[in-house]
């Protein structure tokens, strides 16, 4: 499974690649996923594999439906690692603003703040 956040000049693609303990029926270890990361803005570009869960992806993707059902709200995708943390929230005009950050490796890598403009398409 793959999706995109798409901008004018702003690319966000995060590619599931695999369960990252496929064999487990404990609730928090088979929730994990294996992803790849990437994200391309002018002067920024990172690739990085991380760790995320099914449940942060699927509560962002509600959120994603519901502020597209109501035309408002904000919806938030942040992994327990802190690899990734996007927000957006949708402005009364229907505009979505984007922002975040990503830290690569966790706890010790670099973090870099996103400013992502207004991204419309999901």
């Amino acid at each position: 499974m793959k999706f995109h956040l798409l901008g004018e000049k702003a690319k966000v693609e995060i590619d599931i690649i695999a369960r990252e303990y496929p064999n487990s029926f404990d609730y928090w270890d088979g929730n994990w996923v294996i992803s790849n990361v990437k994200v391309e803005i002018p002067g920024y570009y990172v690739d990085f594999i991380a760790s995320l869960r099914t449940d942060d992806i699927r509560d962002f993707l509600n959120d994603l439906k519901l502020m597209n059902k109501d035309l408002s709200g904000k919806a938030i995708l942040k992994n327990l690692d802190s690899f990734i943390y996007f927000e957006c929230e949708m402005d009364k005009l229907g505009h979505i603003e984007w922002s975040g950050e990503t830290c690569y490796p966790t706890g010790s890598g670099a973090v870099y703040p996103l400013n992502l403009y207004q991204i419309n398409h999901i």
